[in-house]
């Protein structure tokens, strides 16, 4: 089944985006202004970033050698059902996608069928039978406990699930992509005007196992790669989306696949609580009589899945009641709930702050450290050029506080973050012969130095392990040598040795054989 991808938008400020014809132009970013997302706004921080992503030209003789950009999925409907009195119990901004039917297994060749018939059964068992794809017209909803005692809104066309991207979403990511093709493709010339085929090495696609990751992460590739798709045409690029197994997942502080972190994380949230609740008393009487529970961060509600629901109505421009629209209570509530989250990166106990760090983003920033390591030594003999991770917020925020540049901020939907790997083209080099060859077959000397800028949003980010002399280009702090960044990822391994399954089981009783 093809995706559904949003390819336009209207300038109207509706909160709902539309599908429209014909399609932009692949040289224009599409016209958003009329329609506010917090992540296109510039200089806004919390990973928001404006038109051309805050690009700031890097000393003369530094060439750009890799990208790789982490983004936060797009907006969304509140993952769980909160606040219905205040807020519409359904949320009908997911049109795009609705546009799609479900795809279905059929007995018998229909006129829908989309692609050859194909034999099903199980695998070498010699028995199987021919069976023909089909589309048929479904409609999901989300049931609630209105909806089932007849009490509930009709359904009506375009109703999101719980957590799902919405148009919004689908607009917001798209214009990232869109910025992230304006900038490396039309400015910068990094990435070909055309991909093909040969370029599928050069480019690297990940997205977490959720549908509004995926679907993220399809909208961005749309606004990167504009070209026309047309079925069967020989030599065309064919985008591909990587999703690991569970429990390999490194995209996010892992607490499924890591009983060690999921302990660490429960004491820190705990703790937290403890901290923060007492702040949170003198919003009581505001919260209590719209919600029916005081703010806690332990709180039944959560005071995390109270703020989610509000972040995601006002993204949407749903009508906000004035005792929630109170920008100092909001701020406490999001204080309070980043110390629930982040705490564990900033613990007090070194030991702990470390195990936290290594657990939760060290296997990261370790894949990224030893890519770039790898395009530095070999050059265009490793092909890898631009990488896409879509991810979450708890990843992007992870991964600021692992390096200490954190604002103390939730991230925004369709936050990102970049991190660019340059070389440095006046570095002397031997004159070697050897050298030479090395040159002719796209390798790079062991003598030519390389930097890492992390950007996020549209700020460029000093990190202060790269803030010695010697360990950042002279004159431009937020350019860490390769070799000081590598210095951070070596810091997040353990040090023993031991593997991250092996630092998973500190202290793990008998597991069930389940």
């Amino acid at each position: 089944m093809a995706s559904c991808n949003l390819e336009q938008t209207s300038s109207s400020t509706s909160t709902t985006a539309s599908i429209a014809s014909p399609p932009f132009h692949p040289d224009s970013i599409p016209f958003t202004a009329g329609i506010p997302m917090a992540s296109a706004v510039s200089d806004a921080g919390a990973g928001a970033a404006g038109p051309g992503l805050g690009w700031r030209d890097p000393p003369k003789g530094l060439e750009l050698a890799q990208v790789h950009y982490l983004v936060r999925h797009g907006e969304r409907t509140p993952v769980r059902s909160r606040l219905t009195h205040i807020f519409p119990e359904k949320w009908n901004l997911c049109r795009a996608g609705r546009e799609f039917d479900a795809c279905v297994l059929e007995l018998a060749p229909t006129r829908d069928h989309s692609i050859p018939p194909f034999q099903v059964g199980q695998v070498n068992s010699g028995k199987s039978a021919t069976m023909y794809s089909s589309i048929m017209r479904m409609r999901r909803s989300v049931e609630t406990e209105s909806s089932i005692s007849g009490r509930g809104q009709r359904d009506e066309e375009g109703e999101c699930l719980l957590g799902e991207l919405t148009d919004l979403g689908r607009l917001s990511t798209l214009r990232f992509g869109r910025e992230l093709r304006s900038l490396y493709v039309d400015r910068l010339g990094f990435l070909p005007r055309l991909l093909t085929s040969k370029d599928t090495d050069a480019l690297y696609f990940r997205s977490t196992n959720m549908g509004r990751t995926i679907e993220s992460l399809e909208q961005v590739i749309r606004g990167l790669h504009s070209n026309a798709v047309q079925p069967n045409t020989q030599g065309q690029y064919i985008p591909k989306v990587l999703v690991r197994n569970g429990t390999d997942e490194n995209l996010l502080p892992n607490t499924f696949g890591c009983s060690r972190l999921s302990v660490l994380d429960k004491a820190f949230a705990d703790a937290a609580a403890r901290v923060h609740n007492p702040n949170l008393e003198e919003f009581d009487g505001q919260l209590e009589s719209l919600t029916g529970a005081k703010p806690r961060v332990d709180g039944r509600p959560r005071l995390n899945g109270i703020v989610d629901t509000v972040k995601a109505a006002q993204a949407h421009g749903f009508p906000m009641p004035a005792a929630l629209a109170d920008t100092r209570m909001l701020r406490t509530f999001e204080d309070a709930i980043v110390a629930e989250w982040f705490s564990g990166y900033n613990a007090a106990d070194p030991d702990k702050r470390a195990e936290f760090r290594r657990l939760a983003m060290g296997r990261f920033v370790n894949d990224l450290a030893n890519r770039m390591s790898s395009r530095a030594e070999k050059g265009q003999q490793d092909p890898l050029k631009f990488a896409v991770y879509a991810t979450h917020d708890t990843a992007l925020a992870g991964l600021l506080n692992t390096l200490d540049v954190f604002d103390g901020r939730w991230p925004t939907f369709t936050a990102s973050m970049g991190v660019e790997l340059f070389r440095d083209t006046s570095t002397p080099t031997s004159s070697s012969v050897f050298s030479k060859v090395q040159s002719l077959f796209g390798l790079r000397s062991q003598q030519q130095q390389h930097y890492v800028r992390v950007r996020y949003g549209d700020r460029d980010m000093k990190l202060p392990a790269c803030a010695a002399q010697g360990k950042h280009f002279e004159g431009r702090p937020e350019l860490c040598t390769l070799e000081a960044f590598m210095g951070i990822a070596k810091s997040l391994q353990h040090p023993q040795g031991w593997t991250w399954e092996q630092q998973c089981a500190v202290g793990q009783g008998p597991r069930s054989s389940k």
